[in-house]
C-alpha cells in the first residue's frame, strides 16, 4: 500500500512524527511532503515541496492508494501547488485554523470545506465536533524507549515553554507560580524563544510541566515532557472530555483550568510529590501516544481504505 502525507505547514513537526512511526513500524510505503514552515524553533521537517521538485511529487501523489492531509488546511487543487487526484483520502485537522472562534480558534474552515474527504480524523478530542467525526488519531511522540527522569527533590522546578504566550495562558501560569514560590522552596520559570532542542531538555528537569490552558485540550508541548514521566498541568475542556466517549477516562495530565489560580497551586502541592504519577503519565503516553500505538492507529485506519 501506498500512502502519502501532505501537510501544508507542519507546525511542531507533527506530520513528520506520524510520517516516522508508520514507516518505523508498519510495512505500508508511505511518504510526507510539506510546506515550508516558519521553523525558528528548530522541529524536524521532510520533504519540503518547492518548484524544482513539485512535478515529482504530483507523480507520486498520482500512485499513491491513500492520500492524508495532516492539518486544518481543505484538501483540494492547489495544495501545495498540486492537483489532487480522485484519491480516498484522510483528513487530520490540528489547529486554530479548524477550531471554532467561541473556542478560541479562528474558525477559518468548517466541515463544508471538507467534502473531498473520506474519512476526518483529529489529533485533540476538542475538534471532534458532531458535525465533523468522532474519531480520535492522538498525537504521535516517540516515547516507546525513552526512560522516567522525574526525580523528588527538595525543591521542585515548575517550567512553561509557551511558543505563543498570549494563546497558551501564560498570565495564568505567571500567578500559580507567584502562589507556588511563596508558599514553598522551588524554582519557577516561564521561558520563551528557544528552540526546540533546548525546550525538551527544560521539560527532562522540571518536576511538574505546565502546558496550555487558552485552548481545551493538552499538545505537542506536552507529550514532550510526558514522554519522559514528566507531570503536566493542562486544561482540558468538559467539551474535549465529553466528545472523547471515554477515552480520556485514565488521562494523567493534571487538568486545570484558568479560572483560579490559588486552588491550581494547591492542586499541584498536593500531587507533585506522587511518586505514582510519573509512572502513570509515562505509561499513558506510551500507550495512546507512543510510535508504536500510533502506528497501529494508522496500519487500521489506511488498510480500511
Amino acid at each position: 500500500m501506498k500512502v502519502v502525507i501532505l501537510s501544508q505547514i507542519d507546525y511542531a513537526g507533527s506530520a513528520f512524527k506520524m510520517f516516522q512511526s508508520i514507516k518505523r513500524h508498519t510495512d505500508i510505503d508511505i511518504n510526507l511532503f510539506s510546506g515550508r514552515p516558519d521553523n525558528r524553533l528548530g522541529h524536524p521537517v521532510n520533504n519540503l515541496v518547492h518548484d524544482g521538485n513539485r512535478k515529482a511529487v504530483q507523480r507520486i501523489v498520482n500512485e499513491a492508494d491513500v492520500l492524508h492531509f495532516k492539518g486544518d488546511w481543505p484538501p483540494d487543487d492547489g495544495y501545495l501547488g498540486l492537483t489532487i487526484p480522485p484519491k480516498p483520502i484522510i483528513l487530520t485537522v490540528s489547529g486554530s485554523f479548524f477550531r471554532k472562534s467561541i473556542h478560541g480558534g479562528l474558525g477559518k474552515y468548517s466541515v463544508k470545506d471538507y467534502r473531498r474527504v473520506t474519512i476526518r480524523t483529529s489529533f485533540e478530542t476538542d475538534l471532534l465536533y458532531p458535525e465533523y467525526s468522532d474519531i480520535w488519531t492522538p498525537h504521535p511522540i516517540d516515547s516507546d524507549d525513552k526512560p522516567i527522569l522525574r526525580r523528588q527533590t527538595a525543591n521542585p522546578v515548575f517550567y512553561h515553554i509557551p511558543s505563543s504566550p498570549e494563546r497558551k495562558g501564560t498570565d495564568f501560569v505567571s500567578r500559580v507560580f507567584a502562589i507556588l514560590t511563596k508558599r514553598i522552596p522551588c524554582r519557577a520559570y516561564i521561558t520563551t524563544g528557544v528552540d526546540f532542542e533546548t525546550a525538551v531538555a527544560l521539560k527532562k528537569i522540571s518536576t511538574v510541566y505546565f502546558d496550555q490552558f487558552y485552548v481545551g485540550f493538552y499538545g505537542n508541548s506536552a507529550l514532550e515532557a510526558m514522554q519522559y514521566g514528566i507531570p503536566t498541568v493542562a486544561w482540558i475542556s468538559p467539551m474535549a472530555l465529553e466528545q472523547s466517549h471515554g477515552q480520556l477516562a485514565n488521562c494523567p495530565v493534571i487538568n486545570e483550568d484558568r479560572s483560579d489560580p490559588a486552588n491550581t497551586a494547591n492542586r499541584i502541592l498536593s500531587l507533585y510529590s506522587d511518586n505514582g504519577l510519573a509512572e502513570r503519565t509515562k505509561r499513558w503516553c506510551d500507550a495512546v501516544h507512543g510510535y508504536r500505538a500510533i502506528a497501529s492507529v494508522w496500519d487500521q485506519r489506511y488498510k480500511q481504505l
